[in-house]
């Protein structure tokens, strides 16, 4: 069963967001410049990167929301959609079995965590019942292997019956700096935990920590990431949630905190405080080393207090003392800006989904920005994407480009309610060095969601040669699913 806090995801976040919910696409891994940066996919180990992704409300024999991952192998001609893998509860060597409102794959990170050389990865359920605990969630890892993704184990709830939604969210990292990889989870508490490396196929693991909002977490955790904001070889962990307002209990207030790693975990005791926001992205803009943390934040002034009525982002410079905040962040980004493309309009939702990535191979990221409503013409919530340029100075407000079903070798049309750029991902599929861009529509042909990929060059993004595939590519019934949920690579 799913709880009525829970994480909204893709495929049911229209009223929500319109009516003052939270609207939440799950913060992909972005590619970054650092090595303690959340890993790059590769689970078959051919030195192409992989894309994997969820069709989390879909069903599996017949059990309605389910949910089932999908991982598209890269290739030096993109995303290789001949070359695939599809895995639910129901698929042999896999913990647990599928089950109605379970949400596999609802939330996803990739790292090596076994250290044998296949990137693994994780999988959050939820909305999985653990017997009498309802909703009490699971998070499962599926191991990489020469043929890809095979076989899995589950990750043990560090505190069963006393939260909900373990694997509501998840991000890996090297948070201790023993280059053993370790993944943290939001929960529907004021706390995530870290469960440190190194997994093993058995289930044991090197221990876990509870890391603690500064604040009541009023939802739980809203977004999670990790990266290495001061270029310490060690991951710091970013969360966002929602706490309420003193002055006036119901009304949400977002934050965000920065828990800096050290070689004991990351350090509970000194959180940084951030801006709040509903997404988040870490990664290298400005070439420096340092981590960047963009943050995105889709309420609107009427909702929260914190947010801009077409959605805004921030962006907060690294630097060798952790994420400089305050007054100054390196940007702050709405469609009103110099430099974005496009006219402010209420709720499009600017910030529904953030990747960064060097696309074009300068030691710069760029900065992906799905404005998951956005109105082409006629067609209302079809939505785009947003592509910022990087610099020595960081988010550049020249050179911005965007990317509909309208641009001239994108495949299909806009429509409305298709939610173009419901995720984002910049990643390097094709091993030349530079990433590439995949995009999600969750709600394309009515819910049954869609994925695109467009490769990343010299001159930045191409449409050229661009592929589209939806879950009859893959034989699978183009039903209600949001197919392509979880993005990650």
């Amino acid at each position: 069963m799913i709880g009525h806090h829970r994480r909204l995801a893709l495929a049911t976040v229209t009223a929500a967001a319109l009516t003052g919910g939270l609207l939440t696409f799950t913060a992909p891994t972005a590619t970054a410049a650092t090595p303690a940066r959340a890993f790059q996919a590769d689970f078959n180990r051919d030195g192409y990167g992989d894309v994997a992704f969820a069709a989390p409300f879909a069903k599996v024999a017949g059990k309605g929301m389910a949910g089932y991952v999908a991982v598209v192998y890269g290739s030096a001609s993109g995303l290789n959609t001949a070359k695939r893998t599809v895995v639910s509860q129901n698929t042999a060597g896999v913990p647990g079995t599928a089950e109605a409102e379970d949400t596999f794959g609802e939330a996803l990170a990739v790292a090596d965590l076994n250290g044998d050389g296949y990137t693994d990865l994780a999988v959050g359920a939820p909305g999985e019942d653990n017997g009498s605990d309802i909703d009490g969630g699971s998070v499962t890892i599926l191991w990489g292997s020469a043929s890809g993704l095979k076989n899995g184990t589950s990750v043990k709830d560090p505190a069963p019956t006393k939260h909900n939604g373990w694997g509501r969210n998840l991000a890996a990292g090297d948070f201790n700096g023993d280059k053993k990889a370790d993944l943290a989870s939001g929960t529907s508490a004021s706390y995530a935990y870290i469960v440190k490396g190194g997994f093993t196929k058995s289930g044991t693991t090197g221990g876990t920590q509870k890391v603690t909002t500064p604040d009541k977490a009023e939802f739980g955790i809203d977004a999670i990431d990790a990266g290495d904001t001061n270029g310490d070889k060690k991951s710091d962990l970013v969360l966002t949630y929602r706490t309420p307002l003193p002055s006036d209990e119901t009304v949400s207030w977002s934050k965000g905190a920065a828990y800096l790693g050290a070689s004991t975990g990351v350090v509970v005791t000194q959180p940084r405080p951030l801006n709040g926001g509903t997404t988040l992205a870490l990664g290298d803009i400005d070439g420096d080393g340092y981590d960047e943390i963009a943050i995105g934040n889709v309420f609107g002034k009427d909702d929260d207090h914190t947010g801009t009525l077409g959605g805004q982002v921030v962006v907060i410079r690294g630097s060798r003392g952790g994420p400089i905040n305050g007054d100054a962040p390196m940007a702050e980004l709405t469609q009103a800006s110099t430099g974005v493309p496009g006219t402010d309009k209420e709720r499009d939702a600017f910030g529904g989904s953030l990747s960064i990535g060097d696309v074009n191979g300068d030691g710069y990221g760029e900065l992906a920005i799905g404005v998951t409503f956005k109105d082409i013409g006629a067609a209302e919530d079809t939505g785009l994407v947003v592509l910022m340029n990087g610099s020595a100075e960081g988010v550049s407000r020249t050179g911005a480009r965007t990317f509909s079903q309208n641009t001239p070798g994108v495949p299909g049309s806009s429509e409305s309610t298709d939610y173009f750029g419901s995720e984002v991902l910049l990643s390097d599929v094709t091993k030349d060095g530079r990433a590439d861009l995949t995009i999600t529509a969750g709600f394309e042909d009515v819910g049954v969601g869609a994925v695109w990929g467009l490769r990343g060059g010299a001159s930045g993004i191409t449409t050229t040669g661009a592929k589209s595939f939806g879950p009859g590519t893959f034989g699978l019934a183009r039903t209600y699913g949001a197919f392509g949920a979880g993005l990650t690579g």
